[in-house]
């Protein structure tokens, strides 16, 4: 049996353990490695070199970067310009899913949602709009636009390093854009026409994150040198309707109030204990000129709350100890929503779901550790986010730094992007989160599957199953090989990681590129759109799932609004990828 089999069969079984969601897709990736060792495939010497290649260095580094980001509270004043236009379902699906893609362009995309989440869900709970008509479109924006720069999606940067195997320079920053800018905008454009399709679910069945222990408590100061009337009923004022602040007790130099009065006034050094959610505590900051009463920086107040979506990876999903598994982690499970039904009895009973909305009391020193020993998708730090009221420009700075060098030739973008994380490092924005800012399952799969991956192309696997490509292709059009590259990646990615569906069809769409005449470059555009275009399943991207129990959604719900939508990037994908790179 010839190398070129024996791989192959390899990736077979390879693709049905990402199928079958049974194994973690890493630990399916480290067995495909492990596979190719003791078979020959992989000499020892190379099994590691995977974690050395620029494309894990770069995807890493962007982690680092995005997630320095979304603490720098930049994303969230963003939003203040676009408060007149958000009173109106269509204007709030259409400014949240803009942000979410442009950000997402720049940030990893799952973040860029994540930051943005909240504050979407407050902002339909104020306008009395269903969310589920709002976080789908904000999901799919996130994968469009991811396909506009280079380090858009882990896609990208890896087909950027792919090219320079055929004889031609990586992908610029910027090449993605001629084919993924339109398509990002012809997509959001459709998206937002599709909303109407969408179910109220969310909104009739129950807010699915509307708990009463969901605000928080906070501890606000009243500086020195505040001359305005202030009084409980003032601060009681801020928000609207269910968000409004509640006032708990008043400290005044040791002298402990509680449940003071409306016309109470507040004076300077007061120490006032309220309940709600971070957006409201953050517009009291701003409107009254208070301060979060922590003596030092980067204290929280103890027992944060972390919201949380459970992943199909979970190790908590269907397990009867689940609330003891969690409570030796030192976090404290206090409700659960499922698809848009609040459960709050009964928790310790209930087994968890895919797609389940948890919310966690912890210590807010383990917050991060928590989501990364269960696999779960965190909303957002808000506690984190709140702290950082002031605009913080430096990590914007250093990716725009990190950009600019890279696109104009000075240093690689691994190199950019590491410089940039050590800049963070050294003015202290990493705060030594730095560990958990990584998706390691994602780091472990790539670094597993190059090895593999070059060891089926030097098989000539790859040519084999380009062959049988070109001579179904061969005499067509260039667009219908376009196509059917396109085609065939955005039917495998559903199965696969994104980023192990293009190490698996670059190769052989390259290679059928070359057999037939088409266009390496177009041929590796169409698997990286391909590869980024997952909107039929709430599991096939994390972004779909972080909105699958927040937003009250079905299955079904995603292939009503991702057919249409997968077929436009089906057509017009093919159109511009001729267009710009046939």
């Amino acid at each position: 049996m010839n190398n070129a089999l024996i791989i192959s069969l390899i990736f077979m079984a390879g693709l049905i353990g990402f199928a079958t969601d049974k194994l973690r897709h890493d630990l399916v990736a480290l067995l495909m490695l492990a596979a190719c060792l003791m078979l020959g495939l992989v000499p020892a010497g190379q099994a590691f070199t995977g974690f050395a290649d620029p494309v894990v260095i770069t995807v890493a580094a962007v982690m680092i970067v995005s997630a320095a980001i979304s603490r720098s509270g930049m994303l969230a004043h963003a939003l203040r310009p676009f408060q007149r236009w958000m009173r109106a379902e269509t204007g709030i699906a259409i400014v949240y899913s803009l942000l979410c893609g442009v950000a997402s362009a720049f940030m990893n995309n799952v973040g860029a949602l994540a930051l943005l989440l909240p504050a979407a869900l407050a902002t339909c709970r104020s306008a009395k709009v269903s969310p589920s008509r709002i976080l789908m479109p904000m999901a799919f924006s996130s994968l469009l636009g991811g396909l506009v720069t280079l380090i858009g999606t882990p896609p990208n940067v890896i087909l950027a390093e792919l090219r320079t195997d055929y004889g031609k320079p990586a992908f610029g920053m910027f090449d993605f854009a001629y084919v993924g800018l339109p398509l990002a905008l012809a997509g959001l454009i459709l998206t937002i026409l599709l909303v109407r399709f969408l179910p109220s679910r969310a909104a009739s069945e129950g807010d699915p994150l509307k708990f009463k222990v969901a605000d928080y408590l906070f501890e606000l100061r009243v500086p020195a040198g505040v001359s305005h009337n202030l009084t409980v009923e003032k601060l009681a004022s801020v928000g609207s309707g269910d968000d409004r602040l509640a006032v708990h007790a008043i400290d005044r130099g040791g002298i402990l109030v509680t449940a003071p009065r409306q016309t109470r006034p507040l004076l300077p050094g007061d120490i006032i204990q309220v309940e709600g959610r971070a957006p409201v505590v953050e517009q009291a900051l701003e409107r009254l000129a208070l301060e979060i009463a922590s003596d030092a920086e980067d204290d929280l107040l103890e027992g944060s709350f972390l919201e949380c979506v459970v992943t199909e990876n979970s190790s908590l999903v269907m397990k009867d100890d689940a609330t003891r598994m969690l409570a030796q982690q030192g976090a404290s499970l206090v409700a659960i929503s499922r698809r848009g039904k609040s459960i709050a009895s009964g928790l310790a009973a209930m087994r968890l779901q895919v797609g389940d909305v948890i919310l966690l009391q912890a210590d807010p020193t383990r917050t991060g550790d928590l989501a990364h020993a269960f696999d779960l998708l965190p909303l957002a730090e808000r506690p984190l986010n709140l702290r950082v009221t002031a605009k913080d420009w430096l990590p914007i700075g250093a990716l725009l730094g990190a950009i600019l060098a890279a696109s104009t030739g000075m240093v690689g973008l691994a190199v950019a992007l590491m410089l940039a994380v050590t800049a963070l490092g050294v003015t202290g924005r990493l705060r030594g989160q730095v560990y958990h800012d990584i998706d390691w399952p994602i780091i472990i799969l790539l670094a597993a599957l190059i090895p593999v991956a070059q060891a089926f192309a030097a098989s000539g696997a790859g040519e084999s199953i380009a062959g049988v490509i070109s001579s179904v292709g061969r005499g067509q059009p260039e667009w219908i090989l376009v196509g059917i590259a396109l085609g065939l990646t955005m039917a495998v990615t559903p199965f696969l990681n994104n980023a192990a569906a293009v190490l698996i069809m670059g190769p052989i769409a390259a290679q059928t590129g070359l057999e037939t005449g088409v266009p390496v470059d177009a041929m590796l555009m169409a698997v990286a759109i391909g590869a980024s275009c997952d909107f039929l399943t709430p599991i096939g991207h994390q972004s779909n799932t972080l909105v699958w129990g927040p937003g009250g959604y079905r299955f079904s719900d995603y292939a009503r609004v991702g057919t249409p939508l997968t077929l436009l990037v089906l057509v017009l994908g093919t159109v511009l990828i001729v267009s710009a790179w046939g």
